[in-house]
């Protein structure tokens, strides 16, 4: 076990790793996204809150990779990160993030943005020297559809 003894540059690492997902998924690459992630990571997916069962479970970066490459399907996303925080025990933590996520795409002749309102409860481990998620269920939390007057 590796002790830290600068916790707060073990809550910059893993925030950045936050940071990095977001801005990976917003630039199309699943491939980014998936590095984020220990080998054997699990992305688990509750696109509804009122399921008790997630919609989807994907393991492994393979997985991970063919999931996140449907957010090609949009014109542009937007990923805000709203909180971040981490319990950090060692080279394991677990945290919680909110997150905004705007995704705009055509619907017929208009232009419209799907707002997922997002609770993501992680676990993160440090593996050579690095963290990484190890576990991230997202959570949406609600939903909201809006017009779009003007797009990329």
């Amino acid at each position: 076990m590796t002790l830290s003894f600068d916790p707060s540059g073990d809550q910059w690492e893993i925030r950045q790793l936050v940071e990095r997902y977001a801005q990976a998924v917003d630039r199309a690459d699943p491939a980014g996204v998936a590095a984020l992630f220990a080998p054997d990571g699990v992305l688990e997916v509750w696109m509804d809150p009122k399921l008790d069962e997630p919609t989807a479970v994907r393991t492994g970066r393979a997985d991970i990779e063919t999931a996140i490459g449907g957010i090609t399907r949009y014109r542009a996303t937007h990923h805000t990160i709203a909180s971040s925080l981490a319990q950090i025990n060692g080279d394991q933590a677990t945290g919680e993030t909110r997150c905004v996520a705007h995704h705009i795409y055509d619907d017929g002749d208009e232009v419209r943005d799907r707002v997922l309102y997002i609770r993501y409860v992680e676990q993160f481990a440090r593996i050579e020297a690095r963290w990484q998620f190890t576990r991230r269920e997202f959570r949406v939390q609600w939903r909201a559809r809006h017009s779009v007057v003007e797009s990329v």
